[in-house]
């Protein structure tokens, strides 16, 4: 049946190499016969200066994908490479181990291919389960550092310096004392950092991704906050990515986070600000690009976590699709106020000495107890949608919002006897505060009233009592104010009808008949001429602030 391996290497004692090859000082040898003066001679042929032997078998979770781990020496170094089962199989694949190190060419590959099967049809190899991702992964929850019984084996190696990024610093109290109180007084600062802690259990709830955004002004501490909400799950400057990528690598990150919350810092950063607008709607939608092959479509992955970014300017401001908005969760104008000169410097010390262990015992305990919590999201719910009014995008936030805050009332309770509190009350004025201020937040009173700013401070294009020269933008006739659709066309662009429906069923604008159709305009005549013409609301032109009498 052929030799044993050589002691030296790492692996146990019943490997068998299958006949006709066999391992000479760690070189690969195939047992050849040939005819001489008809006489049958054998003869060892050297195959390869390299002897890779199977060590283990992995089997996807998640699909019926097979691996297998190889292991070879190579002039006294030791390589461990885990491959598909199709490279095995496949000569054309097996060139590329070449890369790697393996003594592998045109020459041998074929025998390779026929060495590798026979080897793994006689031996018992270590069947492994194995996942690609982390996170909620079929009803159960993959913690690399916690999950035994299951291998991380990432496709990429941008995937492994994540998945490296999962390490424990530092212990439970602490993270609790000496980061999260740093910020606990800072409402601002304490929604993303629970947010963090409300990914990985976002699936309790049904909810689909969203994204948190924190902006503010230079040097206010942004990044620090981005690192203390990766300082929950692993090493932050490791854990934190940065809006200087692409669309695909974002697919990708999200994919292999799955449940753990996607974190990027300084969307100022980005290299060509347009695909931020496209990327939030691929993360929010949790599925990946479907994407086509010569055998049929793809696999599609998809995550249900939420992502936290920072930057300078909203992200909202690099979106001009109206339903972005309703996407994000706006934290504003922050900073960290009334705090030491040195406060920022605590900060990146704190979390680079304490980071990773709260999310594994949260993980723990939330386990433990979530059947005791989960019933408890229905009050803040109904709460948070009362407090949302009549602000249509913040509605469709609240949700979120309160789970977040619901995060925080578990963590009270989880970490009583730790001394960690959140001041929910605090978290609600926030909301408030929000509702009331953040006018981005609902982008078709944001349009309207960014229309209304721009004719009055244009009022030479207003068809009051006198038509003016060149276009006209908006009309003011018998005690009510009229958008000219022509200008609505050319400012709206793209969004105009979206956003016109919009302003016509939240009655920002009139609504009319016209042969049984409900439409948005009417005709008016100024002056024995005819114009269709927008109507606006009194009640809403008054509301904002203006006066076109």
């Amino acid at each position: 049946m052929g030799r044993l391996l050589m002691d030296k290497i790492p692996l146990q004692e019943n490997w068998k190499i299958p006949y006709p090859f066999s391992i000479v000082e760690n070189e690969l040898y195939r047992l050849e016969y040939k005819s001489l003066n008809g006489r049958i001679e054998e003869s060892l042929k050297k195959i390869s200066r390299n002897a890779p032997v199977v060590t283990k078998m992995y089997k996807h979770t998640e699909r019926n994908d097979v691996f297998y781990e190889i292991f070879w020496e190579n002039k006294g170094d030791l390589y461990y490479e885990t491959i598909s089962a199709g490279v095995l199989a496949s000569k054309k694949e097996l060139l590329k181990l070449a890369d790697k190190g393996l003594s592998c060419n045109d020459t041998n590959a074929k025998y390779f291919v026929e060495y590798f099967d026979l080897f793994i049809g006689q031996n018992d190899i270590p069947k492994i389960e194995m996942t690609d991702r982390i996170g909620l992964i079929k009803g159960r929850f993959v913690h690399p550092l916690v999950e035994k019984n299951l291998k991380v084996l990432p496709n990429d190696i941008g995937e492994e310096q994540l998945l490296d990024s999962f390490q424990t610093k530092g212990t439970l109290e602490g993270w609790i004392h000496n980061v999260f109180n740093l910020v606990k007084n800072h409402p601002k600062a304490v929604l993303p950092v629970l947010a963090s802690f409300a990914s990985v259990i976002l699936h309790e709830a049904d909810l689909k991704p969203i994204v948190v955004d924190v902006s503010g002004t230079s040097s206010t501490g942004k990044s620090g906050l981005m690192r203390m909400c990766a300082s929950v799950w692993g090493e932050p400057e490791k854990y934190v990515g940065t809006f200087n990528t692409t669309l695909v690598a974002i697919e990708r990150r999200s994919t292999f986070l799955n449940s753990f919350p996607h974190i990027l810092d300084d969307s100022n950063g980005a290299n060509d600000s347009r695909f931020i607008q496209p990327m939030i709607y691929q993360y929010v939608n949790n599925t990946g690009k479907q994407r086509g092959s010569i055998n049929g479509s793809q696999r599609t992955d998809s995550w249900s976590s939420l992502m936290i970014t920072s930057g300078e300017n909203e992200i909202v401001t690099y979106a001009n699709a109206q339903g972005v908005p309703a996407r994000v969760i706006l934290i504003t104008q922050f900073a960290f106020e009334n705090v030491e000169a040195d406060f920022l410097n605590k900060l990146y010390k704190s979390v680079k000495n304490n980071y990773g262990i709260i999310g594994i015992e949260f993980l723990k305990r939330w386990k433990s107890s979530r059947e005791r919590y989960l019933n408890k999201f229905l009050e803040y719910e109904k709460e948070y949608l009362e407090v949302s009014n009549d602000n249509a995008v913040l509605k469709r936030l609240s949700r979120h919002y309160a789970f977040i805050v619901f995060t925080g009332h578990v963590l009270n309770e989880l970490f009583r006897q730790e001394g960690f509190q959140v001041d929910l009350k605090a978290l609600q004025q926030l909301y408030i505060e929000m509702n009331k201020l953040n006018n981005s937040a609902d982008m078709p009173l944001l349009e309207l009233q960014n229309a209304l700013e721009e004719i009055d401070a244009n009022r030479n294009k207003l068809y009051s009592d006198f038509e003016p020269h060149g276009s006209i933008n908006a009309f003011y006739h018998n005690g009510e104010f009229y958008f000219a659709p022509a200008y609505l066309k050319e400012r709206l662009g793209a969004n105009e009808k979206q956003i016109r429906y919009l302003w016509m069923k939240r009655g920002f604008i009139m609504k009319f008949s016209n042969r049984g159709n409900d439409v948005d305009y009417k005709v008016i005549k100024k002056n024995k001429r005819s114009f269709r013409a927008v109507q606006v609301n009194k009640d809403i032109i008054s509301k904002l602030g203006f006066d076109f009498s």
